[in-house]
């Protein structure tokens, strides 16, 4: 592969594994124009992303089964297809009943087909010392994309007359963009990325030995906390519009700010791991994600406290993003082997992403119970708690891999 090819690939994975969640995750920046356009209540948002989240997971491992068999240029092509024929249903503003089954729709995109196929690319295509960096960048260009898609979008709705029309008319857009992409994916990307060589099959053995491996589950755990932590940053948007009393348009820019942030922090955090490895950066990265979110339970926001607001949701931003983009360089550090790393991140996802099932209904049900500010601290201190859990199980990691050198 030349090093044209190379960055190529890495571009094609960092613009998938980004638009293949803008469809169930729109309400991250038009929160309230799509309750509006749509007639949902926080409940029924909630319940929406909490069926993306539960076929998710049930699609994980399977889905790391089917990476570890086939490329991600079919897989991740069949992803983009799928997701972008259900984003043009999804654009016309079907009913509640119909939006569920859409949202399982890109659970079983997202999770099931491409999720462990561009991790796995991805591992391989950096060299073995530079795992960081190569989760860095991927996360970073993930990020990238969303910043400069989310702007525009914004934009586009900022000076349209009708909330319905410009809901309808981006989602359109998406939709368009994400078939264009999955054109591009099977006609650049080669078969081969992830399997220079050939692998051997996945036995049940191999999945037996991955399950024993207790730096599986602990690294479940922190991507567990992170993902909390991710779903507490999508509350940003109606918090700052709600409680700091922004209006739409200004609640969408801290929304769409924050995406500045998330490039920046998981390129340099790549680089940062690499550096001083990676599980002492991410035991500080999980440390400011606790603290951050237990400042928001502690202190009742107000319009008085805007730059408060903004210096938290940025720092707390980039400690999130900056744990996405090195986690699953732990892997590599853990020494799992290359040949099951579709089949670990299947199992490791299970774990991890269990908040996609919970978080957004309890967010849901929690803001209609409790309006205002209140409604708010409740979910931070929620998140605060299961951030907790993650920093002990980096604390752990970290506490082995010292035992492990010093041997």
């Amino acid at each position: 592969m030349t090093i044209t090819e190379k960055w190529l690939t890495m571009v094609l994975l960092c613009l998938s594994g980004s638009v293949i969640f803008w469809l169930p995750l729109f309400s991250d920046i038009f929160y309230i124009p799509m309750q509006n356009a749509f007639g949902f209540t926080k409940t029924q948002m909630g319940i929406l992303l909490s069926t993306f989240g539960a076929v998710s997971l049930l699609a994980y491992f399977p889905g790391g089964w089917l990476a570890d068999r086939f490329s991600p240029r079919k897989l991740i092509t069949i992803a983009l297809l799928i997701t972008a024929f259900a984003g043009f249903i999804f654009s016309t503003l079907p009913s509640f009943e119909i939006c569920l089954i859409l949202f399982a729709i890109w659970g079983i995109t997202s999770a099931g087909i491409l999720w462990s196929a561009m991790i796995k690319a991805a591992r391989c295509w950096g060299r073995k010392e530079e795992q960081g960096k190569t989760y860095g960048i991927l996360e970073g260009g993930r990020s990238i994309s969303d910043v400069i898609s989310t702007t525009i979008l914004l934009a586009i709705f900022a000076y349209s007359s009708s909330v319905e029309k410009a809901v309808s008319e981006i989602i359109i857009m998406i939709s368009f963009y994400i078939l264009v992409l999955a054109f591009f994916v099977w006609r650049t990307m080669r078969d081969d990325i992830s399997n220079d060589k050939k692998q051997p099959k996945v036995t049940i053995n191999e999945i037996i030995y991955i399950l024993k491996l207790p730096v599986i589950w602990l690294i479940a755990l922190i991507i567990m906390a992170t993902n909390t932590a991710m779903w507490g940053t999508l509350f940003f948007t109606p918090y700052a519009t709600e409680v700091y009393e922004l209006g739409e348009v200004g609640g969408g820019a801290i929304g769409v700010g924050k995406y500045w942030v998330t490039p920046f922090a998981a390129i340099a955090a790549g680089y940062f791991a690499d550096k001083i490895g990676p599980a002492k950066a991410i035991l500080g990265f999980c440390t400011v994600m606790t603290i951050g979110f237990l400042i928001f339970t502690l202190i009742p926001g107000s319009p008085k406290l805007l730059p408060f607001l903004i210096i938290n949701v940025a720092a707390l931003t980039a400690a999130v993003y900056a744990l996405r983009g090195t986690y699953f360089s732990l892997l590599e550090q853990s020494n799992v082997p290359l040949a099951i790393t579709g089949t670990a991140t299947g199992i490791i996802s299970v774990t991890a992403y269990t908040p996609d099932i919970f978080m957004p209904t309890i967010g849901g049900i929690i803001l209609d119970t409790y309006p205002g500010a209140i409604g708010y601290q409740y979910l931070f201190l929620i998140i605060s708690f299961l951030n907790l859990i993650g920093l002990i199980a980096a604390y752990f990691i970290y506490r082995k891999l010292q035992k492990v050198k010093a041997r």
